[in-house]
């Protein structure tokens, strides 16, 4: 799969001409890229609807989202920034899946693959059904794109959540965004929004701080 094949008709080189009034030379700007990939598994189609959502709040700046099974390492390259989504599946008493994301692997040859890249992640999960394995994808691919060189954006407060154990929280806040459409569906929508303004600090205000 290549970066920008999904949702873009067209011009498929990623080329665009402009004509100038220097002489009459004609020149060829590539177009820029989007610096930010979003990538996601689905089980029920959840976790497309909030990647389709933060594509939505970060415009251009975000490539069309993926889907993590169409993908492999080489599709990470070239972002600044990635945003993975993945759901929390229970399938045996104590194997949590992320679905797709469970099979993916680094190139061998290359572990440190995502060094300088801005990795944050969001997931899924039930808190009423599984609290003991609430959102734990999120942990699982915070710990597996960490060993991958990345650096861990997107954490936030253990606020308005009850369950008894997660993988995502780690000393005491989660490493991503946790979502619960079963019981909090109506939080979901301004929960997404206000990550995606975090996150447009954390991914492209490198060193700002707020001030108090």
């Amino acid at each position: 799969m290549a970066h920008g094949a999904g949702g873009r008709g067209g011009n498929l080189t990623g080329r665009t001409r402009t004509r100038t009034r220097t002489g009459t030379r004609t020149l060829v700007a590539r177009a820029a890229k989007p610096t930010l990939g979003i990538f996601y598994a689905t089980g029920t189609g959840n976790t497309k609807r909030v990647a389709n959502s933060l594509k939505v709040h970060f415009g251009d700046l975000a490539d069309e989202p993926q889907p993590i099974g169409a993908s492999n390492a080489k599709d990470f390259e070239g972002y600044e920034a990635i945003i993975l989504g993945a759901p929390s599946y229970l399938w045996e008493k104590h194997r949590v899946s992320a679905l797709d994301f469970d099979t993916i692997e680094p190139p061998f040859d290359d572990f440190k693959d995502l060094v300088g890249t801005k990795v944050a992640i969001y997931g899924l999960g039930d808190q009423k059904e599984y609290p003991k394995n609430f959102c734990d994808a999120i942990g699982i691919l915070w710990e597996h794109f960490s060993l991958r060189g990345a650096e861990m954006v997107g954490a936030v407060e253990n606020k308005g959540f009850e369950f008894k154990r997660s993988r995502a929280l780690k000393q005491g806040v989660f490493v991503g965004l946790p979502l619960d459409f079963e019981n909090q569906g109506e939080m979901v929508g301004d929960r997404v929004e206000e990550w995606s303004k975090q996150l447009k600090r954390e991914f492209f205000q490198e060193g700002s701080k707020n001030q108090s």
